[in-house]
């Protein structure tokens, strides 16, 4: 038999006991999940803020605004995009941060090897990643303003609203994910209430009209328009909000049933 001494690298016929794992209790696990949890608020208020309040997102400007009218927009309020796109491609990350623990519960419900929670997740990191360009291209456009041209100021201000809005299949797929997960919870009292994962269904649905977009200046399918701002847009950031509230019922759930079930194996 063969001995080991301290400090010596052991040689391959020699067993080397595997690094022992650090256990943590239900709570200290559940409040990184809860922590997370806030990355959905801290995303949809900020984004309101930064994209919306102090960028180009609250009010639009339409696509058939005239160029010289769009780049007089652009020269007047040129630092206070660059600042509101800034707080945007801080604040973005954070959705995906939620994403990652959403999918974690959804394991909770379709098992720990559960692709569909993949695809929420990926769905994701794909959608941080929308308004990450999307806001970067509108800082661009506010930027050295002095030397651009009206035409280049309109092509990257459509490019981001091209960006921002055309590619929405990442977060349709991520809320039809989710959505279906919810709705097969066999759980007496659902994680997530049924009407939830339904109104995911209904916001992956809603934002679908967004792929009219390139072919609408005015009305209604434009990006400013009823259906393709409002409606699309709207929808989904109502759907951050309540998904948001129900994740927290979710995750203080989620520890009960572990702490019970730790306390059944104890006893036995």
């Amino acid at each position: 038999m063969s001995t080991t001494t301290v400090g010596a690298i052991p040689h391959d016929d020699e067993y080397v006991a595997p690094p022992v794992a650090r256990t943590r209790t239900p709570k200290q696990k559940y409040d990184v999940w809860r922590l997370a949890a806030w990355g959905g608020l801290i995303f949809l208020f900020g984004q309101l803020l930064g994209w919306g309040y102090l960028g180009v997102g609250i009010p639009p400007n339409e696509p058939g605004m005239p160029i010289n009218d769009l780049f007089a927009y652009y020269t007047e309020h040129s630092l206070r995009i660059r600042f509101g796109m800034t707080i945007s491609v801080i604040i973005c990350p954070f959705y995906f941060v939620w994403s990652a623990v959403i999918s974690r519960v959804m394991t909770k419900i379709d098992g720990e090897d559960s692709v569909i929670a993949v695809i929420e997740q990926m769905g994701g990191v794909i959608t941080a990643v929308i308004g990450l360009v999307g806001a970067c291209a509108w800082m661009a456009a506010a930027y050295h303003i002095e030397e651009r041209t009206p035409g280049i100021v309109r092509a990257l201000h459509e490019f981001g609203w091209f960006f921002f809005d055309t590619t929405y299949w990442a977060t349709t797929l991520q809320e039809l994910a989710l959505g279906y997960v919810f709705l097969i919870d066999q759980r007496a009292k659902p994680l997530i209430p049924k009407w939830v994962a339904w109104y995911s269904i209904f916001s992956a649905v809603a934002i679908i009209p967004l792929s009219f977009l390139p072919f609408f200046y005015t009305g209604p399918f434009a990006w400013s328009g009823f259906v393709g701002y409002w409606v699309a847009l709207g929808t989904w950031f109502f759907w951050v909000l309540i998904l948001s509230y129900h994740m927290f019922g979710a995750i203080n759930r989620l520890q009960q049933e572990e702490i019970a079930a730790l306390a059944r194996a104890g006893a036995r």
